[in-house]
């Protein structure tokens, strides 16, 4: 038997406890926008501020809030909401800006600013607490799943397909 089939066959029992557990559970935060849930690992995230008011991009649609500074960095801000087909969500004083790593190591958006509407949740998602749901039956843009998670209801925004409709603006 080669090596690899012997790695297979024995799943975890080569593994060190902390590698095992890496796999038997991912930390995650519920950051909430205006009417849902937003489900992100917590490698995606990169910071969680306070909302400060963005640079307003002329021509720019509707969804992109504007561009913020962040650590030396100008970003995009956008609402989730809008730019899934959603409306935006109210700015008030309990917003947060989420701010996401992009995930293809491009350097003209490294990061996304996301508006959300109040503060995350600390989440551990193990695979026998998420489900994966049904899409509605109208699809909407950039989410990647629709789960259920220990009943509450959330969708994982697709970053890749943000970073993308960021970038054909720029």
């Amino acid at each position: 038997m080669s090596e690899g089939t012997d790695i297979a066959k024995s799943g975890t029992a080569g593994m060190t406890a902390a590698q095992r557990k890496q796999f038997e559970a991912v930390h995650s935060l519920l950051l909430p926008i205006n009417k849902e849930l937003l489900l992100l690992p917590n490698a995606a995230v990169a910071e969680v501020i306070a909302y400060a008011q963005p640079e307003a991009i002329n021509d720019a649609p509707e969804w992109l809030l504007g561009i913020m500074n962040w650590r030396e960095r100008r970003i995009p801000l956008i609402s989730f909401e809008s730019i899934s087909d959603g409306e935006i969500g109210s700015v008030h004083k309990n917003c947060r800006i989420a701010i996401l790593n992009t995930l293809n190591g491009n350097d003209r958006v490294p990061y996304i600013g996301v508006l959300t509407q109040g503060l995350p949740s600390l989440q551990v998602v193990r695979p026998s607490s998420i489900q994966y749901t049904d899409k509605p039956t109208e699809p909407r843009q950039s989410i990647k799943a629709y789960v259920n998670l220990n009943g509450v209801a959330a969708v994982i925004p697709d970053i890749d397909d943000l970073e993308s409709r960021i970038q054909k603006i720029h």
